[in-house]
């Protein structure tokens, strides 16, 4: 007989016994489903976590200090531009400006108070926005001249042009800060969904105004920004920072110098932790299911019995009767896989676009807005449950198929 033949066999006899069959697959198709829904839909929360990382800015490392010298910071600064100048693309002061009165910032007779929303107003250079990943929407950027003279000038985010402007154009109006007007030169696209109290409602002054907006007291306290070349200049540029600045530090001084590579990572490992988890928990119903095709089998060759006798009278050999009952527990197993692969594509998308819908929510204003996208299961996860199911259909089949196979022909033709 050839394996042709035997297919077409299996597959009669699970046709024959359709609610026996389904009923058999249930097991597989809970598995299948609940593997590739829950290994899916962390996967996807991974991916958007990669998203939103990425938007803050690409190969981004991340520098804060407090209580270090003046001397300290230039020595920093000469650093970027000289040792590590072929390993990174720019970098850039982010203080930060506290308006201690509450005064907010006035456009005419409209205040935006520190009071209900909070604005938070940067000093920087000339590649805050590069650095940030800030894309100006209308106007230019901070220039090398804005930095020389000490303009006042100033960028402002999509939150404000909102409150202040609608729909007209801001540029070249004029905004007070502390008491001291600036003229906007630029306007950033919303990163934040264009939200107040989120890192929309921003403003960009040239980062020379610091030491005339603010008390000299907090020049020990001190952010930056810095992109490197690639991602693999990430690691070796903190580990400079880090030798050249820590040293450095005084008994009441701090100093981090961290990528979000590493941050990352670290998501990373713990989503494929978490997957790894609820797809072990969700397989034990893979092998409920297993042995529930296998007690359907041994209730298959006991009904079976005399056929099994007939088909050996007329030569049929052992690995005939063993590939039969083999192929049609691997059949039964894959139907079920596929249906519940099926489901779980459905799942996925449907649970995961859930997750992340209620994950975007919660996190606005403090992570960037990234476009909505469906959560599907990887082709890889869809191979592998797949080809786990029909494996299950095999291993569980083989006792039912050899107790089949070492049936003797006379003993089984007598059976009624």
């Amino acid at each position: 007989m050839n394996w042709l033949q035997t297919i077409r066999m299996a597959f009669k006899s699970i046709a024959n016994n359709k609610v026996r069959s389904f009923l058999t697959m249930l097991g597989i198709i809970i598995g299948v489903g609940s593997v590739i829904a829950l290994v899916a839909s962390i996967q996807g929360m991974a991916t958007l976590s990669r998203l939103q990382f990425e938007a803050q800015g690409s190969n981004q490392i991340r520098i804060s200090g407090s209580n270090l010298k003046g001397s300290d910071w230039d020595a920093l600064e000469k650093t970027f531009d000289k040792e590590l100048k072929n390993r990174i693309k720019g970098w850039s002061p982010q203080s930060r400006y506290y308006d201690w009165q509450s005064k907010g910032v006035q456009y005419r007779g409209k205040v935006l108070s520190d009071n209900k929303y909070h604005t938070n107003i940067y000093f920087g250079n000339k590649n805050y926005s590069m650095v940030t990943n800030m894309t100006i929407s209308s106007g230019r950027d901070i220039s090398s001249l804005d930095i020389k003279y000490s303009s006042r000038v100033c960028i402002i985010g999509d939150a404000l042009r909102r409150y202040f402007f609608g729909a007209m154009s801001p540029i070249g109006q004029k905004i007070y800060i502390g008491g001291k007007s600036f003229e906007i030169i630029g306007s950033y696209k919303a990163k934040y969904g264009g939200r107040l109290n989120s890192d929309d409602q921003m403003i960009l002054l040239p980062y020379t105004l610091q030491s005339s907006m603010m008390d000299v007291r907090s020049a020990g306290d001190r952010n930056y920004y810095v992109q490197t070349n690639t991602k693999e200049d990430i690691q070796p540029t903190v580990d400079f920072i880090n030798q050249l600045m820590k040293p450095r530090v005084g008994e009441n001084g701090y100093f981090d110098c961290s990528s979000n590579a590493q941050y990352q990572e670290q998501l990373e490992t713990s989503s494929n932790q978490m997957a790894l988890l609820g797809g072990g928990v969700a397989a034990i119903s893979l092998l409920v299911g297993g042995i529930g095709i296998m007690n359907i089998m041994l209730v298959s060759v006991t009904e079976r019995t005399r056929e099994i006798g007939i088909r050996m009278a007329i030569g049929a050999r052992r690995r005939d009767i063993i590939g039969q009952f083999l192929i049609e527990s691997a059949a039964v197993s894959c139907c079920g896989g596929l249906i519940g692969i099926a489901l779980g594509c459905f799942g996925s998308a449907t649970i995961g676009n859930l997750l992340i819908g209620q994950i975007i929510r919660s996190s606005s204003g403090w992570m960037p807005d990234v476009e909505q996208f469906t959560v599907l299961p990887s082709m890889p996860l869809i191979l592998g449950a797949f080809l786990f199911s029909a494996l299950l259909g095999i291993i569980f089949g083989l006792y039912p198929a050899n107790k089949a196979a070492k049936l003797q022909p006379v003993d089984a033709l007598r059976t009624q």
